[in-house]
């Protein structure tokens, strides 16, 4: 697949906009339950992690004319992200329970168990058949699964607050990952089509940094005790 420069470079506008997203629903998770918080802020790392080596692999091979192929910064982005949205999607979904005064689940137990099964079922695929693709397309499964599920618990939470531009963004975010899912699967990836995709995913992923955020803020002005608050009324004592 070929790679120019400038949309090397656009691949990590879409981190970016991740980053800030996933940064304000780690908050946004820790505001409510600090163990959850530790789960979210682990998959929030993995999370980023897989899509800023994925963007560096584009840009090695922008620069190199495809001579520099680090495989594993390509295949990061499935490693990397799918227990670090399955972890994500574990945190928001105890979030929302939480918010409904349900009482939440061990906030490791299960996740980490998803997560090792996982990858025994990934690291067996690539052991007893290397020459297939397999095991990625475990991990990428799990990796859209788990992201539609985090997407849909967003939405719910945003609509029961009445937070309903969140909702949208939310919504919007949900439907362009559904359908850049289906255009990864074009065989033929001209630079025309890689375009529309980078810009799709950008605009995607801006939509849901700015939902994430304003759910931040509404969660810490109505939920628990806001720590700016308690940092002014320690600093006024």
């Amino acid at each position: 697949m070929e790679y120019t420069l400038s949309l090397a470079l656009l691949d990590y506008l879409p981190v970016l906009f991740t980053a800030s997203g996933l940064i304000a629903i780690t908050r946004m998770i820790a505001h409510i339950d600090s163990s959850q918080g530790m789960v979210a802020h682990i998959g929030t790392i993995l999370t980023i992690s897989g899509g800023f080596f994925k963007a560096t692999w584009k840009l090695f091979m922008a620069l190199s004319n495809g001579s520099l192929n680090i495989t594993w910064m390509d295949d990061g982005l499935f490693v990397f992200m799918a227990p670090g949205y399955t972890l994500l999607g574990w945190s928001v979904w105890q979030t929302v329970r939480n918010v409904r005064g349900k009482k939440p689940f061990h906030p490791w137990h299960i996740p980490l168990a998803m997560t090792i099964l996982m990858f025994a079922i990934s690291g067996y695929l690539l052991v007893s058949r290397p020459e297939s693709p397999a095991w990625e397309r475990v991990l990428l499964s799990v990796m859209v699964l788990a992201t539609i599920i985090t997407g849909i618990f967003l939405i719910i939470f945003s609509f029961r607050q009445k937070l309903y531009s969140a909702g949208w963004l939310f919504i919007f975010n949900l439907f362009c990952i559904l359908i850049l899912n289906g255009l990864a699967r074009m065989e033929d990836q001209t630079i025309a089509l890689q375009w529309i995709e980078e810009g799709i995913n950008a605009v995607s992923w801006l939509a849901f940094a700015i939902a994430a955020n304003r759910v931040y803020k509404f969660t810490r002005a109505n939920f628990g005790v806001d720590p700016e608050t308690l940092r002014a009324v320690s600093t006024a004592r």
